[in-house]
C-alpha cells in the first residue's frame, strides 16, 4: 500500500471509530524493517498526520506510541501507534484476567519485589 493509500484508509477508519465511540484504536504501521532504507516512512507520516488531526482532539482522543510505558501500550511496540480516549491510557487492555495479570506484573509493589529478588540473587 502506498503512503497516500495508507493515510486515506486510516482517515476513513478513524472516522468510523470516532462515530462508534471506540475507546482504543490500534494503528499497526510497522517498524520499517521491510523498507529499503530500514526506516518506517508510514510510521513517521502516520504520527505526523495524527498530531495535526484536529478532530482527534475535539473528540477527546490522545495519541499513545506503542513504545511508551503507559499501561494501555504494554502489549505493543514501536510498530504501533494507539489512539486512545482520554483517561484510558492508564487502563490495561484485555479481559479481567489479563488486566489483573498486567496489574500484578507492572504495579509498583511488583517492581519492588523484582528489584529485591534481583538484589538477593546478586548477593549470592
Amino acid at each position: 500500500m502506498s503512503l497516500e493509500e495508507a493515510l486515506q484508509k486510516m482517515s476513513v477508519n478513524l472516522n468510523w471509530c470516532f462515530e462508534q465511540q471506540i475507546e482504543v484504536i490500534v494503528i499497526n504501521h510497522g517498524k520499517g524493517h521491510h523498507s529499503k532504507r530500514n526506516f518506517s516512512v508510514v510510521k513517521q507520516e502516520t504520527r505526523k498526520y495524527l498530531k495535526n488531526d484536529k478532530i482527534l482532539k475535539e473528540k477527546g482522543y490522545k495519541i499513545i506510541y506503542g513504545e511508551s510505558d503507559y499501561p494501555v501500550a504494554l502489549a505493543f511496540d514501536e510498530g504501533n501507534t494507539l489512539v486512545v480516549k482520554k483517561d484510558q491510557e492508564t487502563e490495561y487492555i484485555g479481559g479481567r484476567k489479563v488486566q489483573e495479570k498486567n496489574l500484578a506484573i507492572f504495579s509498583q509493589d511488583a517492581k519492588k519485589q523484582r528489584k529485591n529478588a534481583k538484589n538477593l540473587r546478586t548477593k549470592r
